[in-house]
């Protein structure tokens, strides 16, 4: 249906009167968006070549004709011209308030320190190729430092040897602790004598390496948390409430500087994890949302604080939890177009559970002292009768049952084995059995789970039955810990466990993709987060183009071919399926009318480019709300 206006005049009005009127009226759309090979990723994947914005939603899509005829005189015109448009990406297991940390204060030091004014915002690191090196070269940089701040200054050194994660694993893991869990080489009263002036703090490797604090480090950690916090956690408390303590702008400038680089700049436009350990993270989120400063959207999920384990006595911790979950209420959904609650979170909930069905014969356990260290729960442990009945003595357990109890939305749940899922099936069908909640109950509250690397072919159809919605990244089904360890110990023949995202499809599940990974180029071995392909790295179209092709670029393992996704679905696992799991599909992951105009362009198409190419593509333009956030200088 076309609108046509004389060119005389319409109920006495020239069509420059109504013009101005739509004008004044501010009915015009702001932006329009032509040209384009624009991908909705709606029920249909309809495809068109424009789309219209207003007030950060999308009022229409059509073709560039239709577009162009609702634009009005201050209406922004967007060319694509001709490639790709995508939704935004979602990425709904990541941290970037946690990898800004080493990014920041790592990779970027001196820099940090001079923006900031402040010489303590500087990890220095401790290398060499054997431990006695790493150790020498620890001592030296703790007493230049010392020298350098003066006393009461906090000291961060990180400790990396050799040249690969894996490699720095084994010189340096044996400095903190024997394979006994015994400390080793660098206790307390060690680094007492190193920095007996200033709190110092040690952490070896990536994000989840093993970690120490001098006295002096203990004692300002318990003055300012209320508890000592080692490693992960002392990452974003220390950083975020303790040496930006007090410093609120200077703490948004930090975030927002992360989002835009490392978030926004890969072409997402939606994150979603929990606020690890530093209550100032919400806070600062909210001061860049009142300010209007948040380039890209935050589901957060309750849980992940350092009063977690205060509690250490069973019958007294499954009381709180109790009280815990029906006191809090269920605000899930609750929040606004950038910030809103996704449910409860429980990461760390395995302890206890981590098991497996496959039978302990033929096993090849590692031989290095480290390796052993770091094997995964799942290669030690036989599921059993016995540990079902322990159950409810597993704080984890415990604390999920008690919030599924209360009708709250449970998430964000590791499972790093097969036996992780039947714990958490056997809590599900006790609910069942005992009256207390209906299967569609059940799915309706789309429980969802994080890393994945092992599902037993048996277990998918109860995960589909359940709505349970697994996420994957790939990058833990290599390397020597989580799924590429349980490969090395049991055999290629569990290769079908690897990751059955499309088995997961096929029976009506709706796996979700993401990273849980620093998407930053240029950042040096020794402060990378995790251990992933060189070929991931600031990419995030690598971690997307293992699950179609199911290969390591790497080293050329195809993990279970018969589990590549399709592009189309590939493409909602990481749009309008992870809006589901975080619980905003009506606003987000897909380019429909009404919803929110989030969106990115591409410089190759994702649909038609060689599927071992896909890691070549570039995000050359991404939009929030119709607001450009992110634009490459090749646009």
């Amino acid at each position: 249906m076309a609108i046509i206006f004389a060119a005389g005049t319409a109920f006495g009005q020239t069509v420059a009167d109504l013009t101005r009127k739509m004008e004044l009226l501010g009915a015009y759309p702001e932006l329009i968006v032509v040209n384009g090979k624009i991908s909705t990723i709606d029920s249909s994947n309809r495809e068109v070549q424009a789309l219209a914005v207003k007030n950060n939603r999308i009022i229409a899509l059509g073709t560039n004709d239709e577009m162009r005829f609702l634009a009005g005189p201050r209406t922004e015109v967007l060319d694509a011209k001709g490639r790709r448009v995508l939704p935004g990406l979602i990425d709904g297991h990541t941290h970037p308030h946690l990898w800004a940390v080493e990014h920041r204060l790592g990779a970027e030091g001196d820099i940090t320190a001079k923006r900031y004014n402040d010489p303590q915002l500087k990890i220095v690191y401790a290398r060499g190729n054997d431990g006695a090196t790493v150790l020498r070269n620890t001592e030296r940089l703790v007493r230049e430092r010392a020298q350098e701040l003066g006393p009461n200054k906090w000291i961060w050194v990180g400790l990396f040897g050799g040249n690969s994660i894996p490699e720095s694993r084994e010189i340096t893991y044996p400095l903190f602790t024997f394979e006994d869990g015994r400390p080793s080489t660098l206790t307390r009263q060690f680094l007492d004598t190193l920095a007996p002036n200033n709190p110092l703090m040690l952490m070896a490797s990536e994000a989840i390496g093993p970690a120490a604090n001098n006295t002096k480090a203990k004692e300002e950690m318990v003055k300012y948390l209320g508890t000592e916090v080692q490693g992960l956690s002392a990452r974003n408390s220390v950083t975020y409430d303790i040496l930006f303590r007090g410093r609120l702008d200077d703490k948004a400038d930090f975030l927002k500087r992360e989002l835009l680089e490392c978030v926004a700049a890969q072409g997402i436009t939606t994150f979603s994890n929990h606020y690890y350990n530093s209550p100032s993270i919400m806070q600062t989120f909210n001061l860049l949302y009142q300010r209007g400063e948040m380039p890209v959207r935050w589901g957060w999920w309750v849980g992940g604080g350092l009063a977690e384990n205060v509690i250490s006595d069973p019958a007294r911790e499954r009381e709180f939890a109790k009280l815990f979950y029906n006191d809090l209420g269920d605000f899930r959904g609750i929040g606004n177009d950038f910030i809103w609650n996704v449910g409860v979170a429980n990461e760390g909930w395995e302890g206890g559970l981590n098991c497996t069905k496959v039978p302990k014969t033929n096993v090849k356990m590692p031989t290095s002292k480290v390796a052993r260290i770091l094997r995964d729960g799942a290669m030690k442990t036989s599921c059993s009768d016995e540990m079902v009945a322990k159950y409810d003595e597993q704080t984890g357990y415990t604390r999920v049952k008690a919030a599924v109890e209360a009708g709250l939305r449970v998430g964000f749940l590791h499972h790093y084995s097969d036996g992780t899922f039947d714990a958490l099936f056997h809590l599900l069908d006790e609910q069942v059995k005992k009256g207390n909640m209906t299967v569609d109950q059940i799915r309706a509250l789309r429980i969802s789970t994080e890393h994945t690397p092992m599902i037993r072919p048996d277990q998918v159809e109860t995960i589909a039955k359940y709505n349970i919605m697994p996420a994957f990244n790939g990058y833990q089904l290599q390397g020597d810990i989580k799924g590429g360890a349980f490969l090395k110990a049991f055999g290629e023949q569990y290769m079908t466990w690897m990751a059955p995202m499309k088995s997961l499809m096929d029976k009506g599940a709706h796996p979700v993709f993401n990273t849980d990974a620093h998407l930053s180029k240029n950042i040096p071995v020794y402060a990378k987060d995790m251990d992933y392909p060189e070929q991931w790295d600031g990419n995030i179209w690598g971690f997307i183009e293992f699950f179609v092709t199911r290969k390591m670029p790497h080293d050329g393992i195809t993990y279970n071919r018969s589990e590549a996704m399709d592009r189309v679905n590939m493409m909602r696992a990481a749009t309008i399926w992870a809006a589901e799991q975080i619980l905003n599909e009506k606003n987000i992951g897909s380019l429909e009318v009404g919803k929110l105009a989030d969106f990115i362009v591409l410089d190759k198409d994702f649909f038609t480019i060689q599927e071992d190419q896909i890691k070549t593509i570039k995000t050359l333009l991404t939009a929030t709300g119709g607001k450009v956030v992110f634009k490459d200088s090749a646009y």
